[in-house]
């Protein structure tokens, strides 16, 4: 089993139960001990977790991995600014992409009675536009990963495959220069190269406590998309070299928009 297969693993452990045993863990992904501790190692030097005598524990700053209901409590001013912003880039009549997240989903709640055709791969969402007469929807078939809205695996690949969209407004656990966009779990990597393939325009919507940190499994380079919008806690030294690739960047706060030179 490669390392990052079992740190998806051991991080779905932690967020189901706050705490691993490695002797557990070892014998679930039948791997030694040995092989284990040296997962929680690294994963405790990238600040997934704490390792304790026998184990590991859920470090309660890391938000990526908490449970959903906690996760979209979380920055939901900033969300919401961030997703009012991205509401003026779209035109009624268009397709437009919703990856799963809690950003996306403030999103949705702003375009229930907007005339577009909507995609997405989160029950939440699809459960916010399920009663409008406006809007055209297209759920993913997948699996819902647990303790989340998002719903992956071969069936959402396969659709996805078949769709194109006007806009894809895509989420992130973490945006870095160098290792670009990453999420936790392999089979959403794989659901977002998708859909960055099946859009003509890619906006990524990251508060600030993504911009400068990476998760588990990388999924695209920054230069992939067109424009990030984040908001005015984001430091403005990274935001300055996200410019200097050529990404187009909003500050959502105060709808300041700057361009690439």
């Amino acid at each position: 089993m490669l390392s990052d297969v079992r740190h998806t693993k051991i991080v779905e452990f932690l967020n189901s139960s706050g705490s691993v045993k490695v002797k557990d863990i070892s014998k679930f992904l039948q791997v030694s001990e040995k092989t284990i501790r040296e997962d929680l190692e690294k994963l405790e030097e990238k600040g997934f977790l704490k390792r304790v005598h026998g184990g590991a524990v859920l470090i309660d700053h890391s938000e990526s991995i908490l449970p959903i209901y906690k996760r979209r409590s979380r920055q939901f001013g900033e969300k919401e600014r961030i997703a009012a912003e991205a509401c003026k880039l779209i035109e009624d009549g268009q397709i437009i992409l919703l990856d799963a997240g809690s950003t996306t989903l403030e999103l949705a709640k702003l375009i229930r009675h907007r005339s577009l055709t909507v995609i997405t791969n989160d029950t939440a969402i699809a459960s916010a536009l399920s009663d409008s007469n406006d809007i055209e929807l297209c759920v993913l078939g997948g699996y819902r990963r647990k303790s989340t809205y998002t719903l992956v695996g071969p069936g959402a690949l396969a659709m996805m495959s078949e769709l194109n969209a006007d806009i894809a407004f895509l989420g992130c656990s973490g945006v870095d220069l160098e290792r670009g966009l990453s999420i936790f779990h392999r089979e959403e990597a794989e659901l977002k190269k998708r859909m960055l393939l099946s859009s003509h325009t890619k906006i990524l919507l990251a508060d600030h406590t993504k911009i400068g940190r990476t998760a588990l499994v990388s999924f695209a380079q920054l230069q992939e998309i067109d424009t990030l919008i984040t908001d005015s806690q984001t430091d403005p030294a990274l935001l300055q070299s996200i410019i200097e690739l050529g990404i187009e960047v909003s500050v959502a706060s105060d709808a300041k928009n700057i361009h690439p030179a």
